[in-house]
């Protein structure tokens, strides 16, 4: 019987394995290529925006040359065929003017130390998004690949132990879409939080960490046992599992480990439901 302090250096030794290694890659890879397609798309649709409000902005102000105007502009454009607008109605450059002549910003602006702050602090919270983005899709791309990781682990270091998972495509598929939902509610109940310093750190993490710990357990538990298994395991361990994945995402908050290490914590859970579950069956038996 494998000793569980010894689980995590066990981990990594088969984490570093070329078999592991080249499944790693993958999860990696596609994520890579996902989120490179989604920012290609935004900053084309972006530069497309600006460069038609530009050309909008150039022929209004050479058919207005014997027009004068005052007051400073808050341009919305309306059409008239429709019955409502759209926030992609408002023009940005005209908006950002706009907000620009209000007395308040414009005297924050004067301070370049303030815009300094504006700037990182629009930064961290971009990266941040990006970040969890980044977690959630390699999160949910490794998933495909844990019967793999069992099917390995099982052969090297468990060969007895049956395999008798419950878990199919459409339970898999309606869970991912519950956690999904569920953190973005919870990303909504905390708005208050994200203003208090050190708490607003915890309120931004918790919905992230949730949907991490969520579909690690379940991807794993849902391949190895059946559902009361399942289920006794999160009772006997539960606590032990929710420490070991909250160190498993504080991780991934280090760039790039976030889309190429959540195959080596798949790696680490299945090793523990594993030992669990030989200790289970054989208090059974």
């Amino acid at each position: 019987m494998l000793k569980k302090k010894k689980l995590f250096a066990l981990s990594l030794k088969d984490f570093f394995t070329p078999y592991f290694l080249s499944l790693a890659l993958m999860p990696l890879f596609i994520t890579l290529v996902i989120l490179f397609g989604l920012l290609t798309y935004a900053m084309q649709t972006l530069n497309d925006n600006m460069n038609a409000v530009r050309i909008e902005k150039t022929t209004t102000q050479y058919s207005d040359k014997t027009s004068s105007h005052s007051e400073s502009s808050f341009d919305i454009s309306y059409d008239e065929n429709a019955s409502s607008t759209s926030l992609l109605d408002i023009n940005p450059i005209s908006l950002f003017e706009s907000l620009q002549s209000s007395d308040i910003l414009s005297s924050m602006m004067e301070y370049s130390w303030l815009r300094w702050v504006i700037e990182k602090v629009v930064f961290l919270i971009a990266s941040y998004f990006i970040l969890i983005l980044a977690l959630i899709i390699a999160v949910i791309i490794v998933g495909f690949f844990t019967p793999l990781v069992i099917a390995k682990l099982k052969s090297r270091h468990y060969p007895p132990l049956e395999i008798k998972g419950h878990g199919s495509v459409s339970s898999t598929l309606w869970y991912t879409l519950k956690s999904l939902l569920i953190m973005i509610i919870l990303y909504i109940v905390f708005i208050p939080l994200y203003f208090i310093p050190l708490l607003n750190i915890i309120a931004f993490n918790i919905p992230a960490y949730y949907f991490f710990h969520k579909m690690l357990v379940f991807d794993v538990g849902s391949s190895i046992n059946t559902k009361k298994e399942y289920q006794q395991i999160k009772v006997m361990v539960g606590n032990q599992i929710r420490l070991r994945t909250l160190l498993m995402y504080i991780l991934t908050l280090i760039p790039f480990v976030g889309i190429f290490f959540p195959l080596f914590f798949v790696i680490y859970l299945s090793h523990i439901f594993m030992v669990e579950s030989v200790e289970l069956r054989m208090v059974n038996t």
